[in-house]
């Protein structure tokens, strides 16, 4: 049996955040092991306030630091964000995400190392991985996801929190390789087999529904959610918002791996139907997997090309920062005149550009059957 805490917290006072992380990490009966070093890995999506919902909230990151300091000798506070994975990047999102203050705290350190070292696995999928240097110095990893609605993935939360261990442009680069959503939720799912989080913390103070993982807006939902298991926190998660294992790629390839058990997940602390918003817009699932194996591939591909849904740029609010341009996996973007355009021919749908545009200029665009059909 798997147990997932959901704890109300409806302030981003530290004190506050950690009593009640501490209050979850009892009712799940956990003990932090000592360890010569810990990597705790916040969402660091991209330049963004703590307002805005799109990163960890800083209160979360400072309250579980201060919990895991007696059990640690070094703490690392690591991510690669969205776009290049720079030292300049990274400095200016740690400033603006409200963590930079952080590095002050004895033992506790920023990373600001931007190299990355392959490691020899063996899965289905890969040979070798590459992952940030912080993964290779900790002895463990501190998961702290932000929940979030997302274009692609429907939901984003802790298993795919852990797509941050993967070098800068190297995202890109498997965004391209792995371009059909079930393939990336696979392939998320065997990073969590090599990252093995020792503990997932999830951020639901202020979630973000609607047009996720940055774009949305802030929903207050007042809880924190904490597991060993990052697959059933993300279920619980769901759960909470509305989501069905069907609505949500990732919950659906790993329940059909054997991945995730509902009947295994065990919930204590709040009930969910305390805690469960009256409403949360969420986002429809982005692949057409109905027409898959039951038309000719020729039929089956233009079908998923003319109902997918489609990344447009508005270039009255485009500020021409080029973010699109330099992450786009499929090179389906250009620059004229200060503004980006998008070749759709090119476009393999996997939304960085939305992700990563920080003006809000680009919409994901469903088509009219789209949306009859997937509701």
């Amino acid at each position: 049996m798997c147990k997932v805490a959901i704890v109300k917290c409806d302030t981003y006072e530290v004190q506050d955040v950690k009593e009640a992380i501490l209050k979850g990490i009892n009712l799940i009966g956990y003990e932090i092991p000592k360890k010569d070093c810990v990597l705790v890995k916040p969402n660091l999506l991209m330049k963004k306030n703590p307002e805005d919902a799109v990163t960890t909230h800083p209160a979360v990151v400072q309250a579980t630091v201060e919990i895991i300091k007696e059990k640690a000798s070094k703490i690392i506070i690591a991510d690669s964000p969205g776009g290049p994975y720079t030292k300049k990047r990274l400095e200016s999102i740690y400033q603006a995400a409200g963590i930079k203050v952080l590095e002050k705290l004895e033992n506790v350190y920023l990373n600001y190392d931007t190299s990355y070292k392959d490691l020899s696995i063996e899965t289905t999928t890969f040979k070798k991985l590459s992952l940030i240097s912080p993964y290779f110095e900790s002895q463990g990893i501190i998961n702290l996801p932000k929940l979030k609605t997302h274009q692609m993935a429907v939901y984003t939360g802790a298993v795919k929190n852990l797509f941050g261990l993967i070098p800068g442009g190297q995202k890109a680069e498997m965004h391209f390789r792995f371009q059909e959503v079930r393939r990336f939720m696979e392939m998320l799912l065997e990073i969590l087999t090599v990252a093995k989080p020792m503990l997932n913390i999830m951020d639901g103070i202020v979630a973000m529904e609607g047009e996720g993982p940055s774009a949305g807006k802030p929903k207050e939902l007042g809880i924190l959610l904490i597991s060993e298991d990052a697959i059933a926190l993300d279920y619980v998660a769901c759960k909470i918002i509305g989501l069905d294992i069907k609505d949500v790629p990732l919950l659906e390839v790993a329940n059909e791996k054997g991945l995730l058990n509902p009947d295994k997940v065990e919930i204590v602390g709040e009930r969910i139907e305390d805690v469960a918003p009256s409403n949360f817009e969420l986002v429809l699932r982005p692949e057409i997997s109905f027409v898959k194996g039951r038309l000719p591939q020729f039929l089956a591909r233009f079908l998923d090309n003319f109902l997918s849904p489609r990344p447009i740029f508005d270039i009255n609010i485009c500020i021409g920062c080029a973010e699109c341009f330099n992450a786009c996996p499929a090179q389906a973007i250009e620059m004229r005149s200060r503004k980006a355009y998008v070749d759709l021919k090119k476009c393999i749908r996997c939304y960085c550009c939305h992700e990563l545009c920080p003006s809000k200029a680009i919409k994901i665009k469903r088509s009219f059957l789209f949306e009859k059909v997937l509701k």
